[in-house]
């Protein structure tokens, strides 16, 4: 018997220790006596924490190799296939924090050929291994700016996917500055189910940052389109991306879309993806980027301030069978020209496109995924292992990012799951 490597050990506010289990999803609080007990892994507290996957027959290497067995039985799913298509580079934003800004040489929008590669793509993928869902996700540049090809490329999959029996479901990710009636209808008949779109603040804050190219007011137009998206059955989240300089901008922002247009609006932490920070447009005192470690301190100081039960931290929480889409065998990205990427933040970088979806793909390719954490002797050797799955390994890479933000907060969590129960009544109690 001993301590699982996935067992994670703090102190309360209270002086109890809080063990949780990464893996299991088990919490717990102990007394002195219990801790020791724990600590030797001995005795009938013992025998209970077992029974409760806090101490593990297990050796650490067969631990592991059952997270592996998880992640690849996720990574393996054949129910699905996903494809994430960019049908231009094109975008009628100049951003100043974009790094994408020109890192694309391709020019127009898909043509006829690629959309009959990618319908081509999905039959083979299918005789090779049947699925019961295809999920969509237009991505870009802008796919606004060639709803053309969305129109087209949508009504040939959806075709093909009726005569199949197979569920067929779509989502898009735009700045909505091109979005009239016209453009809502097409999309909700194009079976387009949500659209996520970034407000960085309010009318002025916004239209600094999300800067259109032709001088419009895309704070209205934002507004505008989720109306119209509303109108025609077209659900809409929002990302914030936030600095120290927006940042007192976001709950009042978000109440006022929460009750006015039933939008729910999340924050992310805007960072130097290009690395210019400092120059052209995108420096202080118009932007002020949080670092990573302050930024994880807001979250989790957001999180407690606002309200929260027992179900909600264990949701949070819980194991995680992958961190992104890239990490599953049947996902795969497509960009105008039909090179196909493994990971969404790569798309655009020649050198990492895996093939072309107008040829014939080596088998190889068609088992890659963007990131296995396994692959990591730092995420190997992590508690946090079963919840993270190893984060954004090209955020991580892009922005130095020390690791997932749970890393440093975990103990609050923990503390504020604590004050959801009751006071002790025994010298072990499980609590979840």
């Amino acid at each position: 018997m001993r301590i699982s490597r996935y067992t994670f050990a703090c102190d309360s506010v209270a002086g109890e220790h809080l063990l949780y289990n990464t893996a299991y999803g088990t919490f717990a609080a102990l007394d002195d006596e219990a801790f020791a007990a724990f600590r030797a892994c001995e005795g009938p507290l013992a025998k209970r924490m077992l029974d409760d996957n806090l101490l593990t027959e297990l050796t650490p290497e067969e631990e592991l190799a059952a997270q592996q067995t998880m992640f690849q039985a996720a990574r393996e799913d054949p129910s699905a296939l996903y494809l994430s298509i960019a049908p231009t580079y094109a975008c009628n934003f100049r951003c100043p924090y974009c790094y994408e800004q020109g890192h694309n040489g391709v020019k127009g929008k898909m043509g006829a050929d690629v959309m009959e590669a990618v319908c081509r793509f999905a039959q083979a993928r299918f005789d090779e291994r049947p699925f019961t869902e295809l999920q969509v996700q237009w991505y870009g540049g802008d796919p606004s700016l060639a709803l053309d090809v969305v129109e087209e490329l949508s009504r040939k999959l959806i075709g093909w996917c009726d005569g199949c029996g197979v569920a067929y479901e779509a989502m898009m990710l735009s700045n909505c500055n091109n979005i009239d009636d016209d453009a809502a209808r097409m999309l909700a008949h194009a079976r387009v189910k949500l659209v996520y779109m970034t407000i960085d603040g309010f009318e002025e804050t916004h239209n600094a940052r999300r800067v259109s190219a032709t001088g419009s007011n895309s704070f209205e137009r934002n507004i505008e389109a989720a109306r119209l998206f509303a109108r025609h059955g077209i659900k809409v989240k929002a990302t914030m991306n936030v600095d120290r300089v927006n940042w007192p901008e976001f709950h009042p922002l978000r109440d006022k879309l929460r009750s006015e247009l039933g939008i729910e609006l999340s924050c992310a932490r805007l960072c130097d993806y290009g690395h210019f920070f400092g120059t052209r447009d995108f420096k202080k005192p118009t932007f002020d980027l949080f670092d990573h470690a302050e930024y994880t301190r807001l979250q989790h100081d957001e999180f407690a301030a606002g309200g929260f039960t027992g179900e909600d931290i264990r949701n949070m929480l819980s194991a995680q069978p992958r961190f992104c889409n890239g990490q599953r065998r049947n996902y795969y990205i497509v960009d105008a020209i039909g090179d196909v990427y493994m990971c969404d933040g790569l798309i655009g970088e020649k050198g990492h496109a895996a093939f072309n979806i107008a040829g014939e793909p080596a088998p190889e390719h068609l088992r890659m995924v963007s990131h296995d954490p396994h692959d990591s002797e730092q995420c190997r050797a992590c508690h946090l292992l079963p919840i993270c799955q190893g984060n954004c390994n090209w955020e991580r890479h892009a922005t130095g990012m020390v690791c997932h933000p749970l890393l440093s907060t975990l103990p609050d969590y923990l503390r504020d799951w604590r004050t959801c129960f009751g006071p002790r009544q025994e010298s072990y109690e499980r609590l979840a």
